[in-house]
């Protein structure tokens, strides 16, 4: 049985029913080894929005791009819509069966997006998009199956190290190690503690954040050079909510960590945010 995180997030003040995210701060993000979490605040997106901002979350620091099963879209860091892209799945990899894309990355001015298949995981997909427009680059790499026998739910860039990772989406044992340039397979990075439902992963500050959909909603961290993991905090969100990707963006709130989660009735979506808190 995996070990459980005894940090909990404390809750500060939350938004109300609204799309707006607060502004980058000028400041550097604050350091991750904090005691505790608090959540700042948080927006709810309702209806189309909800949508289509329901699986993965990025960010270039001027803008939030979001994924859901179909698409893809860019807004502005106030939640106001730039881009849509409702049909984002290029035709060569929807042939293969493919139909969701899960948490993406950015880096250098393109969207990395997990693709996956619902027939088996025969055909796990990362293909890159332009992030200005959303359009397919034309280049898509397929993964190896057999390290993806339960999909590609996520992508994490790590420019510093000139890699990229995923994992199995559970009974996650280690990370698959890929060259960002040409996303040719370096190997796995075995875990510490083996983790489960990983929903959505970014680098910060050198390590692996991951975003899991188990029975608290934690956030760990992992050395990806070591696989050493900690929990971080548990967000113990309602019941029946879904868990879904995460990113790292500094804003005037002090907060640097923002999540999305499904509300149990799938009516709506919430994009949650926290910073860390010392002493």
């Amino acid at each position: 049985m995996r070990r459980r995180s005894s940090r909990r997030v404390r809750t500060a003040t939350t938004g109300g029913l609204c799309a707006a995210v607060l502004a980058v701060a000028l400041t550097a993000s604050p350091a991750v080894a904090a005691n505790e979490w608090e959540q700042t605040g948080s927006a709810t997106f309702l209806f189309l929005d909800a949508l289509q901002r329901s699986q993965g979350v990025a960010t270039d620091g001027q803008s939030w791009f979001f994924s859901w099963q179909n698409g893809l879209q860019r807004t502005r860091l106030d939640g106001s819509k730039i881009v849509d892209k409702p049909f984002a799945i290029p035709k060569s990899i929807a042939d293969l069966g493919g139909n969701h894309i899960g948490d993406i990355d950015y880096h250098d001015g393109k969207i990395y997006a997990p693709i996956e298949d619902g027939n088996g995981y025969r055909h796990p997909f990362v293909a890159l998009f332009d992030a200005q427009t959303l359009e397919f680059t034309g280049t898509a790499y397929e993964l190896p199956q057999h390290l993806h026998t339960k999909g590609v739910p996520w992508v994490a860039v790590d420019p510093a190290r000139g890699r990229l990772y995923t994992a199995e989406w559970t009974d996650t044992t280690a990370l698959n190690v890929f060259r960002l340039d040409d996303l040719s397979f370096v190997g796995q990075v075995p875990l510490s503690t083996p983790l489960g439902r990983i929903q959505g992963a970014k680098m910060h500050q050198g390590k692996l954040y991951a975003a899991a959909d188990d029975d608290h909603k934690s956030i760990h961290r992992i050395d990806p050079d070591t696989g050493a993991v900690a929990d971080v905090f548990d967000r113990d969100l309602p019941s029946g909510t879904e868990a879904e990707g995460l990113a790292f963006l500094p804003t005037a709130d002090g907060a640097v960590l923002h999540t999305l989660d499904v509300a149990p009735s799938r009516l709506w979506v919430n994009f949650r945010h926290y910073r860390p808190v010392t002493g």
